[in-house]
């Protein structure tokens, strides 16, 4: 599933629509992906706006729609496009004449491109919010928010000292946009087996880590793989070759046999907090309370 920096990514692949009044939405209305907002509503409160805003929240994509057409003001009221990819979505743009196939479920066309979400399994999702509700003010902070302090985070733990590393890392509603390869990227770092429960752990230490952590899948990830013309979509196997590089787990975790890159031990793995987990024996060796 698409983490932080790979969200960060998709919404710069839609920025160029940014200014530019939507003409027409196409949506296949029987999919999936349609289950929180009706595809018609889509159709009814998109059309004719020009997107103004575009930013993301963890996991969630948010794209902000106003009915004036000139530059808005402060007060000019906005309408929220909420889009999570899930485990197969992407964005890309097209010519705005684009056809499109089975498995492009929602199409915006402006002028002078298509912006179009494509989902083959279907576990995303495209959901409308109400106008002028700013959805981010009721979500959790982000971890690389300036409140998001270790008070702020020993106050969403205090009763989760038995929670392992990993669910906590997992956790949407305490580290929203930290997924199953970040959390193995923060854990390694720690040196810490990701089943370590966190009374054994140092909670400021899990803070620091995971800022670095998500500060670094942004640059790597995202400011490296922004494509200049939009057409291209994401995965982690579509990444530029290095990036992240070749000193992060990241590079080494996804098939077995890989090794650890830093003291090149063979990496193992188990499942943890329902996830599959890659760590090294060396690095990060169990303790009694992990067995």
């Amino acid at each position: 599933m698409p983490e932080l920096a790979e969200v960060e990514l998709a919404r710069r692949i839609w920025e160029p629509a940014q200014g530019q009044e939507v003409i027409a939405v196409e949506s296949h209305p029987e999919t999936r992906v349609y289950r929180d907002t009706p595809a018609g509503e889509l159709q009814t409160h998109l059309r004719r706006k020009m997107m103004v805003d575009s930013r993301t929240h963890g996991k969630r994509l948010l794209f902000g729609f106003s009915d004036s057409l000139v530059k808005p003001s402060a007060g000019d009221p906005v309408i929220y496009l909420e889009v999570h990819l899930g485990m197969s979505g992407r964005l890309f743009l097209a010519d705005p004449y684009h056809c499109p196939d089975k498995h492009d479920h929602f199409v915006l066309r402006t002028k002078n491109l298509s912006l179009v979400y494509s989902d083959y399994r279907q576990f995303g999702r495209v959901y409308l919010h109400q106008q002028d509700h700013k959805p981010w003010e009721t979500l959790p902070l982000e971890v690389l928010h300036a409140k998001f302090t270790l008070a702020y985070l020993r106050q969403l733990t205090t009763r989760r000292k038995g929670t392992s590393l990993k669910a906590l890392l997992l956790d949407q509603s305490i580290f929203p946009g930290i997924g199953n390869w970040m959390a193995d990227e923060i854990c390694w770092r720690l040196f810490r087996f990701p089943g370590t429960p966190l009374q054994e752990l140092d909670l400021a230490l899990i803070r620091r880590v995971s800022r670095q952590v998500c500060r670094g899948a942004l640059r790597h990830v995202a400011d490296k793989n922004s494509p200049r013309d939009g057409k291209r979509g994401f995965s982690p196997g579509s990444y530029v070759e290095q990036v992240p590089p070749r000193s992060w787990l990241f590079q080494h975790r996804w098939q077995a046999g890989g090794t650890c890159p830093r003291c090149h031990s063979s990496l193992e793995r188990c499942t943890i907090a329902t996830r599959t987990t890659a760590w090294c024996p060396r690095c990060q060796p169990m303790t009694r309370s992990d067995a």
